[in-house]
């Protein structure tokens, strides 16, 4: 899940601090998201928490400054080794698993640019993302039943 979707509890969930959240709320600013459809059907922490967050996804993917894109899990794409944000072309910053990096790098950065444009053309947007978040969320909502 990219850090600027994740809520609080997402966050708390995974044991990171909420950084970069309140940049959606800028509307000056705009953002192209994009999260793996297996994203939506892996949750950390409670299935509430997973619930808050996958409403939290379909309320943001309605706002005008950001296009949410799902990439579906029969899409043919490269495989992400880890998580990773292009800023404008000019640095892009990798989420490891003990740290971030900030990459400046042109080759770097145009490497990256590349693969994000791959995942960009198999992703589903508007109506279709949104579709298969609620699904996500119906799904969950049956499993959440099953064992309460």
């Amino acid at each position: 899940m990219p850090r600027l979707l994740w809520t609080a509890e997402y966050a708390a969930a995974i044991g990171a601090a909420v950084a970069g959240v309140s940049v959606l709320e800028d509307e000056g600013g705009r953002f192209v998201v994009l999260v793996a459809e297996a994203v939506l059907r892996t949750w950390p922490g409670s299935g509430e928490c997973m619930a808050g967050q996958l409403a939290h996804l379909a309320e943001v993917s309605g706002r005008a400054n950001v296009r949410l894109g799902i990439v579906p899990g029969a899409a043919v794409s490269r495989v992400p080794l880890h998580g990773f944000s292009v800023y404008d072309d000019a640095a892009v910053s990798v989420e490891t698993f003990t740290r971030e990096l900030t990459l400046t790098d042109e080759d770097e950065v145009r490497a990256y640019v590349e693969i994000f444009e791959g995942f960009e053309r198999v992703a589903v947007f508007g109506d279709e993302a949104r579709a298969l978040v609620e699904r996500a969320a119906g799904d969950l909502r049956k499993v959440l039943r099953s064992i309460h």
